[in-house]
């Protein structure tokens, strides 16, 4: 940490002199006394009105021209509706260095025409360097739904029961707007945060050394930000039936002046969750079949916050704060049913477990952008606090039953408690030097991680809870982590870039109740080489090797009892796995190829152990030796006619796993399958407009999971009711189709599992915008926590 602050004040000391340079200044203003975002700014020579600099207005309409020889100039400003305007005269010499034209007002062009209609509009997914990008803004895509939503028509992505993926990457970063949330709080965004405050979502799917060498890929979701000066936000409501019925409401509000922006935004949940699962586990001679029931009734509330404050065009500092809050009542029913080698049903267990859960995230996070000079020379520096608190109780009851459902003895109890302590806080700071054709950049990044976490199993027994210490545990787990990187971009010529970076990073652990303490360091390369061509096709590789860290939760040694027959327990023996992965682009019109391989050592994996005696299965984290796995694919975008859109994404992947499995040596598991998915886009009559997605996922195996064919379709309907009010009904998975059937075999493991998820629902979106809705991107700026977040609070 003293490292990092020590080069920043080197930084800021160094970059005192050019601040001091000749320099013109001002500010544009449109109509109403506002601002005007990005107009062109030109310095003529007075002489012969010869373009000696150019510039652009900030967000709130100020400029400023550095480096700027003495002489007599005039300013030159075009912006899209208004005459060109020309600045009163301009003399530099030594005594006069600096001047401020103030505020410059432009005068409305009445020659232009009342109003223009864009008939033009970009393509929904798209290719771009080394990301793919998924434009969500005036997309009917967007209306009514919320972020989680949109994920699914992001490229390569895919959201499955171990997680969100891209490709068949499972170790993702996502962002919003260059920032990571907490994980808690970050659940809630997806799920309740709305899809219209979206601009666009880019998928890196192999990203470059900047980022944590921890992450396969990045989303990184960019929200809209008004550039109004004044009030304006939106409201919305969301209600969904299925089998049990969601409630997620959101609101935002933005409040912007010339200097300073604060926003806010709340969503919330109370929303009925609904599983319906079977499995089936094969022993030699007998098998154990599961129905399972489970209901969790969900409370949430989230809150993103924040204040910006832009002196100048130069110089940006602000804070965030976004919390998240819930709390889950959950019942969860399970019949165990014991059959013999006729598939007789021998006797039952019967196990309701009863939860009660609370959590609350917290991000604090203080940030700073300054250009160094008018070369474009850039310093950031970002510090953030993160928090995760939780607290469960589970109650559970087994009653054993005869195969007509009679009791059998007296039913046994037992309670699990499980508080858990979590922060990390983290230093970053960045140095970005452009020269003539290309750019240089560094950082530095400290990361102190730490977990407090207590597991208390107990056991009923006349009328008293007694502790067993064999299924209890308490542990403290520390991490520092100190990294570093530098990057280089460079136009090579004909249409030629290269981007080359090595990232290092070191990192020691300490779990005090295993007595484990271990360090490894390791260098992170990357690169990327592209190509434009003249028929505004481009080609892109890039390669990079990774690291994927234990999350805190796998490493800490607990044991918890599912029921007598199934256990999850921890391993604090497992180890980091190291990848490496090349990926290739290559786009020309509206259609895009794509490909990836990736080979990993020691990957970090769910396994099963199998006791055929006893008929256990112990649920851990392990490594895997050696995992290869490719994917291809193609992704169309495509105008069918002039009332329908489609966009579709065909992909293929493979994948070779070869490695000793829990206590299974030598275990070979190879498989390949497709994935398509096609949204499409109807425009109706009288502004209807109808958007109608189909998936289909074939037969596929990823290292030990083999899954069954997957599809499914759903259908909405929406309907502008005027400028502001919106309304949107969806069908989801319409046929009832959207089943997840998994087969997982090797040595003594041999269990299959069907899970539905509630997921055939109707829904109906309204939301209503007020004050005016200009917008662009949000600034890209990291709190620098992207890894450690993704580990705290669980898989």
């Amino acid at each position: 940490m003293k490292t990092n602050l020590t080069l920043l004040i080197i930084l800021i000391c160094a970059a005192s002199p050019a601040m001091s340079q000749s320099r013109v200044r001002g500010k544009i203003v449109e109509k109403g006394d506002q601002g005007a975002a990005y107009a062109t700014i030109a310095l003529v020579a007075a002489t012969d009105s010869s373009v000696v600099k150019g510039a652009v207005s900030d967000e709130s309409g100020v400029f400023e021209i550095d480096n700027v020889a003495n002489g007599n100039y005039l300013v030159n400003v075009q912006y899209v509706g208004y005459k060109k305007k020309w600045s009163p005269p301009v003399v530099l010499s030594d005594s006069m260095n600096s001047v401020d034209l103030g505020s410059l007002v432009l005068e409305e062009n009445v020659e232009s025409l009342a109003e223009v209609t864009v008939k033009g509009q970009r393509s929904l997914v798209e290719q771009k360097g080394d990301r793919m990008i998924l434009n969500v803004e005036k997309s009917v895509i967007a209306k009514g739904n919320k972020v989680t939503d949109l994920l699914k028509y992001a490229p390569l992505v895919r959201v499955t029961n171990e997680g969100i993926k891209v490709g068949n990457k499972g170790s993702v970063l996502i962002l919003v707007d260059g920032r990571q949330t907490g994980q808690g709080a970050l659940a809630s965004f997806l799920q309740n945060f709305s899809a219209e405050d979206i601009l666009k979502i880019e998928v890196l799917t192999n990203p470059p050394a900047k980022y944590d060498a921890s992450f396969g890929a990045v989303i990184d979701i960019i929200t809209k930000k008004s550039l109004e000066v004044g009030l304006n936000g939106r409201v919305a409501v969301n209600y969904s039936r299925g089998e049990y019925g969601r409630f997620t409401p959101d609101g935002s509000l933005n409040f912007r002046t010339r200097k300073w922006n604060l926003f806010t935004s709340a969503s919330g949940a109370v929303s009925d969750y609904y599983n319906d699962q079977f499995l089936e586990r094969q022993f030699p001679g007998s098998s154990l079949a599961n129905k399972v029931n489970s209901l969790d009734q969900n409370k949430s509330i989230s809150s993103f916050n924040g204040i910006d404050f832009t002196p100048n065009s130069k110089h940006a500092l602000g804070l965030r704060l976004n919390g998240s809050w819930s709390g889950k009542d959950g019942e969860n029913k399970t019949k165990t049913s014991f059959r013999g080698p006729s598939s007789v049903v021998d006797s039952l267990l019967q196990v309701t477990n009863r939860s009660k859960e609370d959590g609350q995230t917290y991000d604090v996070n203080f940030y700073y952008t300054g250009k160094l000079d008018s070369t474009g020379k850039e310093l950031s520096v970002n510090v953030t606090q993160s928090f995760f608190n939780k607290s469960s109780v589970q109650n559970l009851t087994y009653q054993r039953q005869n195969p007509g459902e009679t009791p059998i003895g007296v039913p046994s109890r037992v309670r699990i408690t499980n508080p858990n302590d979590q922060k990390s806080f983290i230093a970053q700071t960045d140095l970005s030097i452009p020269f003539k054709k290309g750019k240089w950049g560094a950082g530095l990044k400290y990361i102190s991680i730490g977990n407090d976490n207590e597991l208390r199993q107990e056991n009923y027994d006349e009328g008293l809870y007694v502790l067993d210490t064999a299924f209890s545990n308490a542990g403290v787990y520390r991490e520092n982590t100190y990294a570093g990187y530098t990057n280089y971009s460079n136009s090579l010529g004909n249409d030629w870039s290269l981007q080359a970076g090595l990232r290092l990073e070191h990192t020691s652990q300490e779990l005090t109740s295993a007595g484990l303490s271990r360090t490894y360091t390791g260098l992170f390369p990357s690169m990327n080489l592209s190509k434009g061509f003249k028929n505004e096709s481009n080609f892109s590789i890039s390669y990079s090797r990774k690291i994927a860290r234990p999350s805190l939760y796998s490493l800490v040694p607990f044991r918890t009892v599912v029921d007598p027959y199934s256990i999850v327990e921890g391993n604090p023996l497992l180890k980091p796995s190291f990848a490496n992965t090349a990926d290739v682009y290559y786009t020309f019109g509206n259609i895009s190829l794509f490909a990836n391989y990736t080979h990993t050592k020691n990957m970090i994996s769910d396994v099963l152990f199998a006791d055929p005696e006893t008929k256990v299965y112990i649920q851990t984290m392990g490594n895997l030796s050696s995992v290869n796995d490719a994917y291809a694919g193609i992704s169309w975008g495509q105008d069918i006619t002039k009332w329908w859109k489609t966009n579709t994404t065909f992909t293929i992947s493979g994948t070779q796993t070869n490695s000793r499995i829990a206590d299974v040596p030598g275990v070979k598991l190879n498989g390949y399958g497709v994935v398509v998915n096609s949204t499409n886009i109807f425009n109706l009559a009288k502004g209807y407009k109808a958007e109608l997605f189909l998936n289909y996922n074939s037969p596929n195996r990823y290292t030990i999971w083999k899954t069954r064919s997957l599809y499914w379709a759903s259908l909405s309907i929406n309907k502008e009711l005027t400028k502001s009010l919106n309304i949107r009904v969806a069908f989801e998975d319409i046929f009832r189709t959207q089943v997840n059937r998994i087969h997982v075999a090797y040595g003594p493991v041999d269990i299959r599992s069907r899970l539905y998820s509630d997921t055939q629902r109707v829904r109906v979106s309204v939301s209503y915008n007020f004050g005016k809705r200009t917008v662009k991107g949000s600034k890209y700026r990291s709190l620098g926590n992207e890894a450690e977040k993704s580990r705290m609070g669980g898989r």
